[in-house]
Order: C-alpha cells, then structure tokens, then sequence
C-alpha cells in the first residue's frame, strides 16, 4: 500500500511539496503502526502462553488441595464430634435440680 501511494503520487507533476511531504508522512506513520501492532500481537502471544502455564500449574495442585481439604474436613468433624461428647457428658454430671 505505502509503496504504491509513495512511489506513483511522488513522481505525478501535479502533486504539490505540501502533498508530497503529507504522503511520506502518511506512509511512515503506517508503517510505524503497522510495526506496533505486529509487537502488540507478539507479546499477547506471550502472555497467553504465561497465562497457559499459570493454570496449568495451578491444576498440579488440585489434588493437593483437595488432601488439604478433606484433611481439614477430618479435624473440625472430630472437633464438632468432641465438643458434642464433651457437652452430653457435662449434662449427664451436671446435678439435676
């Protein structure tokens, strides 16, 4: 596109230093664009490689959590299943009035 507009106006008699000057500007501002854009999409590539990886790591752990959990599950039934004991204890020595 940039090589048409520049090469094929530049060369017409009919364009002005003004026009000319516009036109390479153009040109150089597109061209400039169209390198930001290529460097935007790399490094969206990349980030979503890192974000990959990221959930992925967090899956490993998945199963760990889960031991976790059932672990923690495990100690607070056995705290609620003492404190049930502990108070029908207390309510069996606990002299009735």
């Amino acid at each position: 596109m940039s090589e048409k507009s520049g090469k094929g106006e530049d060369t017409d008699p009919g364009l002005s230093e003004g026009d000319k000057y516009f036109i390479e500007q153009r040109d150089m501002i597109l061209q400039d664009i169209g390198q930001t854009m290529d460097s935007i999409l790399n490094n969206l590539n990349g980030l979503n490689i890192s974000l990959e990886n990221f959930i992925a790591v967090g899956k490993e752990f998945e199963s760990v959590s889960d031991l976790w959990s059932t672990f923690y599950a495990g100690i607070s039934g056995e705290a609620e299943a003492v404190d049930v004991v502990t108070v029908s204890e207390q309510e069996e020595l606990a002299p009735e009035e």
